[in-house]
């Protein structure tokens, strides 16, 4: 039910409330049986245990739920006046000022209901909003599933396919499962097999290597790497440093390496990282 709707529906439940007793007194009516009010008020209330059920059963969605629960307190709200007015009458001689403490009254709840329209929206909405967060995750992880199924096609085709395999080994990286960095990392092993001196190939097995929490390998692979006539100084002074620190606690090396990953690349984007892992690997 929309917003305004509701907030309509709680605005008269409000004024049932506080003015109702205020128009029967003024207008001198008679009470009404109090068996009769308060049989109405239990249905009433179970009317509300019947939507609580029904939302618990799973036979409402949300919008149902809320249209259904306005109106059943919006009921019951109507059948609590009858039952405190048959219970407490106004007396006569008051209705003028009792008049003006039940406007005040309605005001007040009045302005209560306003304000919380206001307030940012929980419940259905919050749950759109993770349910569409986790529809674009599942959407994302559906379109790698596909890119990997599309690029081992490639490879069934042509098993040399150097571009496919650094590709598969990019989509499998891009997961976060164990079972993924293993498969990346194979990929890379046979790309490094086709092309030897694929220096980004080494670096990214590195990555992998790490991430697995394999300092052996990421080791071999670093000193494999530091060989090729194109390797890249920075990077072999990064991969140095963390292999250093995470994996081999061997803090002055890895003190050595951040020092020279910073004197080569002092403005590289990864500087502030490096200077805070300098100061880990710190005596």
């Amino acid at each position: 039910m929309p917003e305004p709707i509701l907030l309509l529906i709680g605005l008269v439940a409000a004024g049932i409330v506080v003015l109702a007793p205020m128009w029967r007194a003024h207008a001198d009516a008679p009470v009404e049986d109090d068996d009769a009010s308060a049989l109405r008020h239990r249905v009433a209330l179970e009317g509300l245990r019947d939507v609580e059920t029904d939302r618990r059963a799973g036979s409402l969605d949300d919008a149902a739920y809320a249209e259904q629960l306005a109106q059943a307190e919006a009921r019951a709200a109507v059948t609590g006046a009858a039952v405190a007015q048959a219970a407490t009458p106004i007396p006569q001689g008051r209705s003028f000022g009792g008049r003006r403490i039940a406007v005040m009254g309605a005001a007040a709840i009045g302005g209560v209901l306003l304000a919380g329209s206001f307030v940012p929206a929980t419940g259905i909405a919050n749950r759109t909003v993770v349910n569409s967060a986790l529809a674009d995750v599942q959407a994302a992880e559906a379109a790698r599933q596909a890119l990997i199924g599309e690029l081992r096609d490639a490879l069934e085709a042509d098993a040399s396919d150097t571009d496919a395999l650094s590709s598969l080994a990019d989509a499998h990286l891009a997961g976060s499962s164990q079972d993924d960095l293993v498969r990346g990392a194979v990929a890379l092993q046979l790309l490094i097999a086709l092309e030897p001196e694929r220096a980004d190939a080494y670096e990214r097995i590195m990555t992998a290597y790490l991430r697995a929490g394999d300092h052996a390998d990421a080791r071999s692979a670093h000193d494999a790497y530091v060989q090729l006539a194109n390797a890249d100084p920075v990077e072999a002074a990064f991969f140095d440093g963390l292999i250093a620190l995470r994996g081999e606690e061997d803090l002055a090396r890895a003190a050595d390496a951040f020092d020279r990953f910073l004197e080569l690349a002092p403005d590289d984007q990864r500087a502030a990282m490096v200077r805070g892992l300098r100061d880990e690997a710190s005596p």
